[in-house]
């Protein structure tokens, strides 16, 4: 069964940012080429792309503010038409992109989705924002 992490929140809570981080954590911890064109001097770009970890691949998809963003998703697919071993990935709470990692990647299709929140907090409250991205951070890590 394949996994799918989907970092759900509204927009501006830096899914797209910790989806990077995770990234670089995986390029720094398992050795593996940055083959996503992940720039590593501004997390806020968004990243598409699959690492390869061996004979485990992983998906990213750091955009996810819309239905088009979300839906490059199907550009992971590789040379057999297959989708990476894990994709890790970004939407919105509700919307048609919701919808469409709802109905594509479930367990009827052969994948283990995750939804993890992304909490919104005003940009003042560094503590709340912190803390919710360590949790964030700390369950991806543990996953993978």
């Amino acid at each position: 069964m394949k996994k799918i992490f989907i970092l759900k929140g509204k927009g501006n809570t830096a899914k797209t940012t910790k989806i990077n981080k995770i990234a670089q954590w995986i390029i720094d911890t398992y050795h593996c080429p940055n083959t996503i064109g992940l720039n590593t001097t501004d997390f806020e770009i968004d990243t598409l792309g699959v690492l390869n970890i061996g004979k485990l691949s992983i998906g990213i998809n750091s955009s996810g503010d819309n239905l088009y963003e979300v839906q490059k998703i199907k550009e992971l697919k590789g040379d057999e038409d297959n989708f990476p071993d894990i994709i890790i990935c970004a939407c919105r709470t509700k919307g048609a992109g919701f919808r469409y990692i709802r109905d594509n990647f479930n367990y009827s299709t052969g994948w283990l989705s995750v939804f993890i929140n992304v909490e919104e907090f005003i940009s003042t409250d560094i503590k709340s924002q912190t803390i919710r991205d360590s949790r964030i951070d700390d369950e991806l890590k543990t996953w993978l």
